[in-house]
């Protein structure tokens, strides 16, 4: 082992000694930011640990929506990084992201399921398994956790949405600090080795995610037959680009564009350690909660809980599959199938006048169902347990 490797958590360590032989400086910047938090996050989370859920909420409430008079009582660093965040970088092009949302919304039966079926599969085989696995938010509140991971992507989507007042703004800063309270409480358990961990929630993960939430995404979705032009595929990017900033990604290791982002995914995936008990169980979890988003039930269930999972076999492929114990299924000709369906449903849109507005209608309408937030809209309170079904409602 070298003298660089010998600062890196020991669960990354045989995978970057593979990674580096690759691309040395991804790895070496990967496996740098496994190391590194949320800095700004992390100082808003410290300074309100005195305060109540209460005035949690009506903290950040007030830095979400600008209220200065709230803001007067409120603790200094929290003043500060809504003040930060609140100013896009020079590089934010709000006018670039449109032929990105019409794209989403034209095909969001099939993005949301390369995201559950492929792209979350995927993430949850990296070590990000392990905080959502010591929190319990999948395993036991897996239907809340899918809606919310919806919804953000719907509201991310909308025109408008990525401004300072939109619900997708909003929902990215809120994730980003839930983000920062739980790195807060893992680094504080008995539980967390941050020896052979590294940091809770890193850097690194939170990268990866976004670069697997958008450009993973968009090659799963190509395989499961949906056709974008460069100014959609471009859109869709730049909108994750500016959520993975907001989500607080450091520019060090933010991606540019739709290669650098499947440059990350796919060097970060060989410095991760292979999938563990808690990546097996985080995988399978989130496939057997897919049905209960669609209500199904009984036989209905079932048999749906295996479509999904031959889908996901086919999106990830048989090794990853294996090692994450997915059942054993042929997945011969499904995608091919399901590229011909979508022709077919194209073809049917170009013949029939109307037929597309109304199918695409009904698809958001379907997904805004099965995304609803709590009646009383966003809540800013923080968890204040490790435990999801020990912590105060948030």
């Amino acid at each position: 082992m070298n003298k660089e490797s010998s600062i890196i958590p020991t669960v990354y360590q045989a995978g970057y000694e593979k990674a580096r032989t690759d691309n040395a400086g991804v790895a070496a910047n990967y496996v740098k930011h496994t190391l590194v938090g949320d800095p700004a996050a992390d100082a808003v989370v410290k300074a309100l640990t005195p305060f109540d859920q209460t005035q949690v909420h009506r903290f950040i409430h007030a830095g979400m929506e600008q209220q200065e008079d709230v803001l007067r009582d409120a603790p200094p660093a929290l003043v500060d990084f809504f003040e930060r965040v609140s100013v896009p970088p020079s590089w934010f092009d709000p006018t670039k992201l449109l032929p990105g949302m019409v794209a989403y919304h034209q095909n969001s039966d099939l993005f949301i399921a390369a995201h559950v079926a492929g792209v979350l599969v995927e993430g949850f085989a990296t070590t990000i398994s392990k905080p959502f696995f010591m929190t319990g938010r999948l395993t036991d509140y897996g239907i809340r956790r899918l809606q919310q991971n919806n919804r953000h992507l719907i509201e991310i989507c909308m025109p408008g949405g990525l401004e300072r007042h939109g619900d997708g703004w909003k929902l990215s800063v809120r994730i980003r600090l839930i983000h920062a309270q739980l790195r807060h409480l893992l680094r504080n358990s008995e539980d967390w080795d941050a020896d052979a961990w590294g940091m809770p929630i890193s850097a690194a993960q939170m990268a990866f995610a976004s670069s697997a939430f958008s450009a993973l995404l968009l090659k799963k979705c190509e395989m499961l037959g949906v056709r974008l032009d460069k100014a959609a595929r471009d859109g869709f990017m730049d909108i994750w680009r500016y959520t993975a900033w907001l989500f607080g990604v450091p520019e060090e290791i933010l991606f540019h564009n739709y290669d650098e982002a499947m440059e990350l995914c796919r060097v970060g995936f060989t410095c991760e350690p292979p999938p563990d008990v808690e990546s097996i169980l985080m995988a399978n979890g989130l496939i057997n909660s897919a049905p209960l988003i669609v209500g199904a039930s009984g036989p209905a269930r079932r048999r749906f809980v295996k479509f999904v999972y031959r889908i996901s076999r086919a999106l990830i492929g048989d090794e990853l599959a294996d090692q994450l114990r997915f059942p054993r299924q042929r997945t011969t000709g499904i995608l091919l199938l399901m590229q011909w369906q979508r022709r077919f449903q194209k073809l049917q849109e170009r013949l029939v006048p109307g037929l597309a507005h109304s199918r695409h209608a009904k698809n958001f309408t379907t997904l805004l169902e099965r995304s609803l937030m709590d009646h009383m809209g966003i809540s800013y309170r923080l968890p204040d347990h490790i435990s999801a079904d020990k912590a105060s409602p948030w």
